[in-house]
């Protein structure tokens, strides 16, 4: 084999070094890429693992809340009941004060519901005293005061629904003072009611600004651990994408050293061709046999018994004792 022949498989061997090269630093870049991805990965599961405790937490203490919450909400209505029912005697009161400051009330009377309804009240009971008690009433005026007092029942029995919606209390009108004592007391009891049950609520009201606090501080955390939760994730995923994209250059490289393989393989296989022809004999190939055939003849005769005319005797016995020189052989190129 001449030089010029191991120049191209140098050159081979020279890029096939360098493509080795490259493809253990970009392996050795792949393995790091891969840990850096694995790392932002198990960041990210650690966060999602944080918020997914803090968030059980959070719901626990806003189900606790909205008892508490609940609890504060119902004492509330009836704080409220109690002070509508004040309310409404205290202002059932005022119409009696007022009744007693003037006899011209009349009118404004007309306009409530309770004044109208304790008007009608005395009117009836006023009435009934008298066709019991009146024996000179003549019988056409009696059926007329009897209808009357009828249809004032019927007026009384349609205002006695809202008469009880407003908590409005049936007035004596006969004892005015009396009814406004009692009406005091009344107002006095739904007040002192309402206060009890303002008190509780401002107990059960005791620790919910903590509740509220820390139940926004939960939902900040839960939200602090999804944010980084999402970060980690899109790093993780950057690093993914630069990882597929070096795969693929990876793949590439190895695609190139197999070529080259290929490539010298091919070389080998026709060198050791080549180098097995060159050691095959006469007998082992009819070329060589020629050629030998060919040389003999441009250099002298042949005999039938393989030597020349010009050959003497001695020369034949002395060619005959001589031992043959082993031919050198040379020795075919292995795949690397």
């Amino acid at each position: 084999m001449s030089k010029g022949d191991s120049s191209p498989n140098k050159d081979a061997a020279d890029d096939g070094g360098d493509l080795r090269d490259r493809l253990q630093a970009m392996e050795k870049r792949l393995s790091k890429l891969r840990e850096i991805r694995g790392q932002h990965n198990d960041n990210a599961n650690r966060s999602a693992e944080q918020r997914n405790a803090v968030q059980k937490q959070y719901k626990e203490h806003r189900e606790k809340l909205d008892v508490k919450l609940e609890e504060i909400k119902a004492i509330r209505v009836i704080v409220k009941k109690h002070k509508d029912r004040r309310n409404s005697i205290q202002s059932q009161m005022k119409e009696l004060f007022g009744r007693q400051r003037s006899s011209r009330d009349n009118e404004r009377e007309g306009r409530s519901v309770g004044a109208e309804y304790n008007k009608l009240s005395a009117e009836v009971k006023g009435l009934e005293e008298r066709l019991e008690t009146s024996g000179d009433i003549k019988l056409k005026k009696e059926n007329e005061l009897v209808k009357v007092v009828q249809n004032m029942h019927k007026r009384l029995a349609e205002l006695e629904p809202e008469l009880k919606a407003q908590e409005l209390i049936k007035i004596d009108l006969d004892d005015i003072e009396g009814t406004i004592a009692r009406m005091k007391q009344e107002a006095d009891d739904a007040h002192q009611l309402m206060l009890e049950k303002v008190s509780e609520a401002d107990e059960a009201s005791k620790g919910m600004d903590e509740m509220f606090s820390h139940r926004d501080f939960l939902k900040a955390e839960g939200d602090r651990f999804h944010d980084a939760f999402v970060a980690e994730k899109e790093k993780a995923n950057e690093i993914h994408e630069k990882t597929l994209e070096l795969m693929k250059q990876v793949t590439e490289v190895k695609g190139l050293m197999k070529a080259e393989r290929d490539e010298r393989k091919s070389w080998i296989v026709d060198h050791n061709a080549s180098v097995v022809a060159e050691m095959q004999t006469g007998s082992e190939s009819d070329e060589v046999a020629d050629e030998l055939v060919k040389s003999l003849l441009e250099e002298g005769n042949l005999s039938i018994g393989g030597t020349l005319d010009s050959d003497s005797k001695e020369t034949v016995q002395r060619t005959k004792r001589k031992p043959k020189n082993k031919k050198k052989r040379i020795t075919p190129w292995r795949k690397e």
